[in-house]
């Protein structure tokens, strides 16, 4: 585990509260976020990033706008203009041990290569649209060894996260103090990019008749997020009818309140939720890395009224 390095994409409250919890255990971390600081990150949940920076990071970056006496490369070093610059001092002041193995990826996205995302061992994601997601997993099915890829938001006070620990990863399930299972296999196993092209229509479980309304909103808000990107202001009332009338789903599938779900939509993270799903998730991370202990398969479920978070099972009979 001391030799794993894990990729956040998009840092938002609950992958910072993985991220956090991880290097503080010793696992390095490479930050992929080109989002421009600190207007990315204003409204969401998170210690690493205090008011007082954000303001000062404005402006900051508002006189460096207006004066040209400076040079450009002095400005470059002093302001930070993503996310991913921002917080990179902030994660080498968490673990001094790790000084020189952190890193970050400035580059957006869509310009990495596939076989880029096949070097690390976990890749923490939030805020991905649908097609992002699944080219991602594709990416990680071509190589042999396990690699584990966890899509996770959330909103309000709910939270949901996909896992995939990849087709071969195997683990040994604690029976007791210092005892283990033989080596098993995760059954069923279904990769993300599969997950993601099952019609959400017809996911049932065992003890769901219907789809859990949490799985379905964090696939609407992937793709209404990935429409908002654009940079255009898009009524979310308008295009959550349209996208549950599109998968066959109906109105209540999500809630009854679809105004109520719009101020969720643009400012969706709540602090308690975030640190609570982050430390399930880290600990799923630490599983994947050390094959010891059963790992969630393959989606979480967090309801933050209750605090409980469940497993929910996408099988290969659904994606038929």
């Amino acid at each position: 585990m001391s030799n794993a390095r894990v990729l956040y994409i998009n840092l938002t409250g609950v992958t910072c509260e993985i991220m956090k919890n991880l290097v503080l255990a010793g696992v390095a971390a490479v930050v992929c976020d080109d989002r421009p600081y600190p207007e990315a990150v204003r409204e969401m949940p998170c210690s690493f990033f205090h008011a007082q920076d954000m303001e000062k990071a404005a402006l900051s970056s508002s006189t460096s706008n207006t004066d040209t006496s400076e040079p450009e490369t002095k400005k470059a070093k002093t302001t930070p203009t993503t996310v991913a610059s921002a917080i990179q001092s902030k994660v080498e002041e968490l673990n001094p041990l790790l000084s020189g193995r952190n890193s970050i990826e400035e580059r957006p996205l869509s310009s990495l290569p596939d076989d880029y995302f096949t070097q690390f061992d976990a890749i923490v994601a939030s805020r991905l649209t649908v097609d992002e997601a699944k080219r991602i997993s594709s990416s990680l099915q071509k190589v042999d060894e396990g690699k584990l890829f966890i899509v996770t938001d959330t909103f309000g006070f709910d939270g949901c996260a996909h896992l995939d620990f990849g087709k071969n990863h195997t683990y040994r399930r604690e029976l007791g103090k210092d005892k283990l299972s033989d080596l098993m296999n995760i059954k069923p196993y279904i990769s993300i990019a599969d997950m993601l092209d099952v019609e959400l229509s017809g996911v049932k479980g065992r003890w769901d008749k219907v789809v859990p309304q949490t799985l379905v909103l964090q696939r609407l808000l992937m793709d209404y997020w990935g429409k908002s990107r654009d940079g255009q202001k898009h009524d979310f009332v308008e295009f959550a009818k349209g996208w549950l009338s599109t998968n066959n789903l109906p109105a209540d599938s999500v809630s009854s309140d679809l105004e109520q779900l719009a101020g969720i939509a643009d400012h969706p993270e709540v602090s308690p939720v975030s640190a609570v799903l982050g430390g399930l998730l880290g600990n799923e991370v630490i599983k994947g890395l050390t094959g010891k202990g059963e790992p969630a398969n393959n989606v979480l479920l967090f309801n933050g009224v209750d605090g409980g978070c469940r497993s929910f099972v996408i099988n290969n009979e659904e994606k038929k």
